[in-house]
Order: structure tokens, then C-alpha cells, then sequence
């Protein structure tokens, strides 16, 4: 069995990697904004481009100081999730500043451009930090193990995200021959999928529809989790190229990677067919 503690781990090792990432040099300069922040708002309605630029304009003056705050935040919030330190405050902090950073620096996710995908990243990867953070929220009686409704938090969240990847797929820019290759971030796969552009978007969509229906209702769970972790895996490959967290501008390692983790909290029995604590009489609540 996978433990709400491990979950919890790689939920703040995740974290603390992004502070470090936050501290590059770069981030302290003009190009953290204008090459990273501001293009989150381009091709959004008016309303979300407004958000995004008003941030950015806030944070343009002291941008050194403000990415400094938000590298020890990420950081702070990091080690406290991995020493276990004040875990609910900490929680509930790193909620608050996920969705706070899925706003003002990812345009939230992008959804409204018409362009975005699972594949390239949506919803967004901080919003699925918050949603892990939740799923690990702890059970005041037996702190080590899992909450059933934690349990099935991640896996209806998991199961919405799918949902999302679906119709994200039907949208007009990739139902189109070449749509779909645009989004790879690999030249020769690229090219293999303009072949057959809108099949591909199609079979992606019909996978990602009945990987959500079998989630949701708990069809063959065990089988389709670990395809949802194979499928989640290929897209931060192919799509997110693990986060390219080696680029100067990178912030963290994209969406796929924690679309796994949140894989492991919608079926912590994962490894093995053990019932988890308490769970047998309650199955109906999972």
C-alpha cells in the first residue's frame, strides 16, 4: 500500500523542487515576466488577460523581492510537508497559494484559449497541487493513514481531470489534420501524428472519456489507475517534456508528474490488494 505519508512527501519534495527552481537567475530578472507570466494571458478573454497583467504589473517594480517571497513560500511550504510540520495550516496554506498561482501566473491553465490540453499541461499543474493537498488532508484519529474521503476526492478529481482531457480534445484547433502534432514537443513524433492528426485527437478523447468513467465508478480501479499513471506519464513526456526544468524560465515540472502522484492518492492499495484500514465497512463512501 502506498501511505498518505509518501503521498505527502513527493506532494512537498515537488514543492521544494519548485522554490529552488523559483531561485534561478533569471527568475530575478524582467524575463521571468514578460517570457513566463504575461504570455499566460495571451489569447484568454479580455477578463483573464486582465488578471494576469495586473499581477504582473504588481509584482514588475520590486519583481527581485516578490520572487524571492515566492521561492521561500514554495520552499517553506516544501520542507513543512516533508518533516510533517503543522500539516493542516500547511495544507491549507498550500491550497491557498496554488490557486492563487493557478490565477495570477498560469491565466487559469489556459483553459479558455481554445488551445490547451492535458497533453500540453491543463488544467494547469499548481491547481493539481491543491488537489492532492486536499486528497492528503489528515485523519485527526490515525494521522499515518488515509482518509476514505480523501480517497475518493482524488479519484473523482482524477477522474474530472480526464473528463476535461476528453472535451479538450474536441476543441476546433485539434480536430484538425495537423492540430494535434502542434502540441508535441518532440519534432519526430510530431510529424508521425500529423499524419493522422484528428484520428489521434479522437482515440486520445475516447481514452481519456472511459479512463473517467471507470474512475468515477470504480470499474476495474486497480487496472485503470495504472493506465491513467502510463497515459499521465507519455504526456509529460511527449507533450510537457518532463516540465524542460532544465530550460533558464522553467518553474516546475509541468502537469503529468503530479496527474501521477494524484493517481496514487485515488487508489493508495495500488501495490497491493489489501484493504485499507476501516475501509471494508465503509466502501460505499469510496
Amino acid at each position: 500500500m502506498i501511505s498518505r505519508r509518501v503521498v505527502q512527501t513527493l506532494l512537498g519534495l515537488v514543492w521544494l523542487i519548485d522554490g529552488l527552481l523559483q531561485l534561478k537567475p533569471q527568475m530575478f530578472t524582467s524575463a521571468f515576466l514578460k517570457q513566463v507570466i504575461l504570455p499566460t494571458g495571451e489569447g484568454e478573454p479580455h477578463w483573464v488577460t486582465a488578471v494576469v497583467n495586473w499581477g504582473a504589473s504588481l509584482t514588475a517594480p520590486h519583481i527581485a523581492m516578490w520572487n524571492t517571497l515566492f521561492a521561500l513560500v514554495q520552499i517553506l511550504i516544501g520542507l513543512a510537508l516533508i518533516v510533517n510540520f503543522k500539516l493542516r495550516s500547511t495544507i491549507t496554506a498550500s491550497v491557498v497559494w496554488s490557486l492563487t498561482v493557478w490565477v495570477f501566473g498560469e491565466g487559469f491553465g489556459q483553459l479558455f484559449t481554445g488551445q490547451s490540453l492535458l497533453l500540453t499541461g491543463a488544467p494547469g499543474a499548481v491547481l493539481i497541487y491543491a488537489l492532492i493537498g486536499v486528497a492528503i488532508w489528515p485523519d485527526s484519529r490515525q494521522k499515518s493513514e488515509w482518509k476514505p474521503g480523501g480517497i475518493r476526492f482524488a479519484r473523482f478529481s482524477l477522474a474530472g481531470l480526464f473528463l476535461l482531457g476528453a472535451v479538450l480534445h474536441l476543441q476546433g484547433a485539434y480536430l484538425t489534420g495537423e492540430g494535434l502534432s502542434q502540441a508535441v514537443a518532440w519534432p519526430w513524433l510530431s510529424k508521425v501524428i500529423a499524419m493522422n492528426g484528428t484520428v489521434a485527437s479522437l482515440v486520445f478523447a475516447a481514452i481519456e472519456l472511459v479512463l473517467s468513467v471507470f474512475l468515477a465508478f470504480r470499474i476495474r480501479i486497480r487496472a485503470t489507475v495504472w493506465v491513467s499513471m502510463v497515459l499521465s506519464f507519455l504526456f509529460w513526456w511527449a507533450g510537457q517534456a518532463f516540465g524542460q526544468v532544465f530550460d533558464p524560465l522553467a518553474t516546475d515540472f509541468n502537469s503529468g508528474l503530479l496527474m501521477i502522484i494524484l493517481a496514487m492518492a485515488a487508489y493508495p492499495h495500488l501495490i497491493d490488494n489489501k484493504e485499507l484500514p476501516g475501509l471494508r465497512s465503509r466502501k460505499a463512501l469510496v
